[in-house]
């Protein structure tokens, strides 16, 4: 018979799983209560949680609600770092986090779209730049070609223009000369 207790864990994480864009699972033995509470303070800063569970309670809220890649990364003592927003941001600031703070913190995985990805995959996750660079960095590309068609069609206008100018001059030094 469940309890209360666990009926709400299941609850919670049935909504924490059910809004992300990515859960990327980590092993959290040996860290101090100090480090993990800089790593969920960290996070929360950037829009994303870390929640640890039990494990049982975390497959059963991955099936109700049917993300059973989920279930997958659920594998020995693990916190999961969980966000509705931009995956490359979540992911870089776990890594980052870990990184600067030496934590021992392991990534063990992460569910992405509907798929597991890997430990590797993560930290790959991470090193990609945000999506508004992304985006930047797209409309730079589209707008490039637009800039140098319409370079090359002023082109023989400028030309002209600028013999004109030239003949013009001329014929104003031309009088003075004379």
């Amino acid at each position: 018979m469940p309890t209360e207790r666990s009926i709400a864990e299941v609850a919670e994480f049935k909504e924490i799983f059910a809004d992300a864009t990515v859960v990327i699972s980590t092993n959290y033995t040996g860290q101090n209560v100090a480090s993990m509470e800089a790593l969920r303070t960290t996070l929360r800063a950037n829009g994303a949680k870390y929640r640890v569970g039990k494990n049982t309670l975390a497959r059963i809220a991955a099936d109700e609600i049917g993300r059973p890649e989920i279930k997958e990364l659920v594998n020995g003592p693990c916190g999961f770092v969980v966000s509705a927003g931009d995956p490359a941001a979540a992911a870089k600031v776990l890594v980052d986090h870990v990184k600067s703070t030496r934590m021992t913190l392991q990534i063990l995985g992460g569910a992405l779209q509907g798929r597991v990805i890997s430990s590797a995959a993560v930290e790959d996750l991470a090193s990609l730049p945000s999506r508004e660079v992304l985006l930047a960095r797209l409309f730079g590309q589209m707008n490039a070609p637009v800039t140098g068609l319409v370079t090359v069609l002023s082109g023989p206008a400028r030309g002209l223009a600028t013999v004109l100018r030239r003949r013009a001059e001329q014929l104003e030094g031309a009088p003075a000369a004379a």
